[in-house]
């Protein structure tokens, strides 16, 4: 089956999550020629490309932690890798572990590791919500980048974050956050419902406070963000061009998902970064 047809096929279903990142991993990799990040862009000049706008949000994100150098970082929700294999390649931590629930996100960032040809980066499998394969005060580092708001148990998630942080270690969490009362929402596409599991911001500080983790920063981006999507036109023309209908069902496919994120962050949601640490021991 090829890219227009698995995409075709999403749309007269609907979308489960892991068929979206399916349909997004092609739809980017068409626009860029390569496997991108699966976040959102972050706004910094106007003739940033794509792939620029998604390095400025990872690259914000790691300025507001300590450096990464020598530390043993872990990504929750890693998707495709290529994020991990970027802050490896930039900030040189002394290793960095990958995981996500989705096995094709897992196999395509297997892929670029060998393509990249680095020992200290690894991916696996795992659930955000039961780490059990990573042992307690281990992690120095720990990024969370819109991932956390398809978790329905998010406590679970946080409580998981303090057990495998060291003591002193930190975390980031960049997250959607609803705007409204209700905790989780309904995204219905060609009739098919993605369940997100969305908190607002008073949650995760009860939270933060319940699971004894200190934060330190946050901050609502949401304007940054928008406006980072909102220059998606001046990256269409750069898809590579190979026949007129497959280029439309992308184009539509991207148009679509750009302008409801450009929605939905102006409306209903906020983009929101916490960052914090795990205190050290009172004894």
């Amino acid at each position: 089956m090829n890219a227009l047809q698995k995409i075709a096929k999403l749309s007269g279903t609907g979308f489960t999550n892991g068929q979206y990142y399916e349909s997004m991993n092609l739809a980017l990799k068409r626009l860029n020629n390569e496997h991108t990040m699966l976040h959102y862009p972050l706004y910094v000049c106007e003739s940033d490309s794509f792939i620029q706008a998604q390095q400025n949000l990872t690259n914000y994100c790691i300025s507001l932690l300590k450096p990464l150098k020598n530390k043993h970082v872990l990504e929750i929700g890693c998707g495709n890798g290529v994020q991990a294999l970027y802050i490896n390649s930039k900030y040189e931590p002394l290793s960095i572990t990958g995981i996500d629930l989705n096995k094709a996100n897992i196999e395509i960032a297997n892929f670029e590791k060998k393509c990249a040809r680095v020992n200290n980066v690894r991916f696996q499998v795992g659930d955000a919500q039961n780490l059990s394969q990573i042992p307690s005060d281990s992690i120095d580092v720990i990024l969370n980048i819109e991932s956390a708001f398809h978790y329905p148990d998010k406590s679970s998630f946080v409580q998981e974050v303090h057990r495998i942080l060291k003591p002193g270690g930190q975390f980031l969490i960049a997250d959607i956050l609803s705007t409204r009362n209700k905790r989780e929402g309904i995204m219905k596409i060609w009739g098919r419902p993605m369940v997100h599991h969305f908190w607002n911001r008073n949650r995760y500080n009860e939270e933060f406070l319940k699971s004894e983790l200190e934060i330190n920063y946050n901050e609502d981006i949401s304007q940054q963000v928008r406006k980072g999507w909102s220059i998606y036109r001046n990256w269409l023309p750069k898809i590579k061009r190979k026949s007129f209908f497959m280029n439309v069902a992308f184009r539509i496919f991207y148009i679509i998902n750009a302008r409801l994120n450009i929605y939905f962050l102006h409306n209903r949601q906020q983009y929101f970064i916490f960052v914090g640490y795990k205190p050290l021991s009172k004894s």
